[in-house]
């Protein structure tokens, strides 16, 4: 039983953990529509100075 309860909460964990990152996702793609062209949000903000303007990262030049 205890074996079986252990599996439980770690599958809930995980899935839990998945939502939960699917809903930042969520979140984020709401706040940064405009600037957004990948599936992946935050892929978008990799390279990203965190100077919080909340804007396209303009510290790196395009290619």
């Amino acid at each position: 039983m205890e074996a079986t309860m252990t599996y439980v909460i770690g599958i809930v964990g995980i899935v839990v953990l998945m939502l939960s990152w699917a809903l930042v996702q969520s979140l984020w793609k709401k706040t940064f529509s405009e600037n957004i062209s990948d599936e992946d949000v935050l892929a978008e903000r990799r390279s990203c100075g965190n100077c919080g303007c909340g804007k396209v990262c303009k510290k790196e030049k395009p290619v």
